[in-house]
């Protein structure tokens, strides 16, 4: 279900306005989705404390997202590897992040996001249609079904749509790329390969 990030060609040497461009790209891809009637999720997923170094977290998260996405997919469709019903699957893009303190109020009710793997939790963003066996909300759905997806080393997870400013929540979702906290080698596809003759 992961598709390479090929969009970050020598993400290393990119520039600042190379990687802008790349995420207005992401945006406008996004976009022709929800015109055609597709909905938009943010989504920030957190987990149980994971042992080792960073990449050693990250290859964890990756997993853990990787799972949980075949969970969502198996219950959108039927056949999930089907030609027919490929189309109506959700796609998902996301990137590690680190928190960044809002305000001294937030500071207390976050004191373990902030120290369980020093913060280190992924945001994204999925796009999902009503067409299949899903004909709710991801929203609803997730808040129906947390103890399905709510496993492994997963400990929370939050969707909430996205009606309005899709420019500003995919800058949102890329911000630690731009902050260079992260590289776009980071990045993680799910279920991308089938989307580029939209």
């Amino acid at each position: 279900m992961k598709a390479k990030f090929n969009h970050f060609a020598d993400s290393s040497y990119m520039s600042d306005d190379e990687i802008k461009r790349t995420i207005d790209a992401w945006t406008a891809f996004i976009g022709r989705f929800m015109n055609v009637g597709w909905d938009v999720y943010m989504v920030t997923v957190l987990f149980h404390q994971l042992s080792g170094s960073k990449n050693a977290k990250l290859a964890q998260m990756n997993r853990e997202m990787e799972r949980l996405y075949s969970r969502l997919a198996t219950r959108t469709v039927k056949k999930t590897r089907s030609p027919r019903w490929a189309a109506y699957l959700p796609k998902g893009i996301f990137v590690p992040d680190l928190p960044v303190p809002k305000s001294k109020k937030n500071e207390k009710c976050k004191i373990a996001d902030v120290s369980i793997n020093d913060g280190l939790h992924m945001g994204g963003i999925i796009i999902a249609n009503r067409w299949a066996r899903i004909s709710t909300s991801l929203r609803s759905h997730f808040q129906k079904e947390e103890e399905t997806y709510r496993r492994g080393k997963i400990r929370y997870i939050d969707v909430r749509p996205i009606t309005h400013d899709l420019a500003s929540a995919v800058d949102y979702t890329f911000k630690s790329v731009t902050r260079r906290k992260f590289t776009p080698d980071d990045v993680l596809l799910l279920n991308w390969g089938g989307a580029a003759g939209l």
